[in-house]
């Protein structure tokens, strides 16, 4: 079985995604690449010598049940 290749500047985990941060060439101080983890309400951006975001997303609001499938007993007036 063949498998497609990895694609490295963006990795999907169910409910994460990692890629590199495409605002940035590099870290000023130590040369490294930025990454950025996105979770399902939190956002942080690392290199490898120091933490450079931490932000917390904004839920989003939760699906409404769906509709009963049961016949509307209510009595007309």
């Amino acid at each position: 079985m063949e498998q497609e290749p990895v694609d490295a500047e963006r990795i999907t985990i169910p409910r994460w995604t990692i890629k590199r941060d495409p605002r940035a060439l590099g870290c000023t101080i130590c040369g490294s690449a930025i990454v950025k983890i996105t979770a399902e309400w939190r956002q942080v951006s690392f290199c490898t010598c120091r933490l450079i975001e931490y932000r917390v997303l904004p839920r989003a609001p939760k699906a409404l049940p769906a509709p009963s499938t049961a016949a509307d007993v209510r009595k007309e007036p």
